[in-house]
């Protein structure tokens, strides 16, 4: 003889879910809730979902780092930008501090750079080893290094141009001027 060791809820969820998957249960209102319900039914249903899940969850993902490496290459460009700029700044300063500390021969620091200069002897004064420094950190330290320097009476004129197509392609060169008056003694 088989006895039956479940107990009564056991007893009442089986019914309930016998119940459940023959007949709708009709809300309030004549509305039908969970008609065509079966036990175990959920699992045919979810099939693939995971992978899905997955699949979107490795497309965002590379999305965001692809967005990262973009955000890092744009601050490598523009940190290489602002190196410039700040080499230029410095270069610009630089002469007009030896042109005050030498200004009773301001007329001979005029100039123009093109290129990087070699110097294979020294210079024989003071306003020519200026100039030899000023060209060769111009044409040498800066991308296609152009700079000239211009005498008006007491007023001297700095201007640095230099290549940033090398960071942004099709980018027009980019000029640090500055301008100040130089007493004389």
């Amino acid at each position: 003889m088989d006895v039956d060791t479940r107990t009564s809820t056991q007893l009442d969820s089986r019914a309930l879910a016998t119940r459940l998957a023959s007949s709708p249960i009709r809300m309030p209102g004549g509305r039908v809730a969970l008609t065509g319900f079966r036990l175990g039914s959920s699992s045919r249903v979810q099939r693939g979902v995971s992978l899905l899940e997955v699949l979107i969850a490795v497309l965002v993902l590379a999305v965001g780092i692809l967005g990262a490496a973009s955000l890092q290459l744009n601050a490598l460009r523009y940190n290489a930008s602002a190196s410039h700029a700040t080499q230029a700044s410095f270069i610009a300063y630089d002469m007009l501090d030896r042109m005050r500390a030498n200004s009773g021969n301001l007329a001979s620091y005029t100039i123009n750079v093109d290129a990087c200069a070699s110097t294979p002897e020294a210079p024989a004064s003071v306003e020519a080893q200026d100039l030899t420094d000023f060209a060769t950190a111009v044409g040498c330290r800066l991308p296609e290094g152009k700079g000239a320097i211009l005498i008006t009476g007491n007023r001297a004129t700095v201007s640095i141009r230099w290549s940033d197509s090398r960071i942004r392609s099709g980018e027009a060169d980019t000029e640090f001027v500055v301008s100040s008056l130089v007493s004389r003694e």
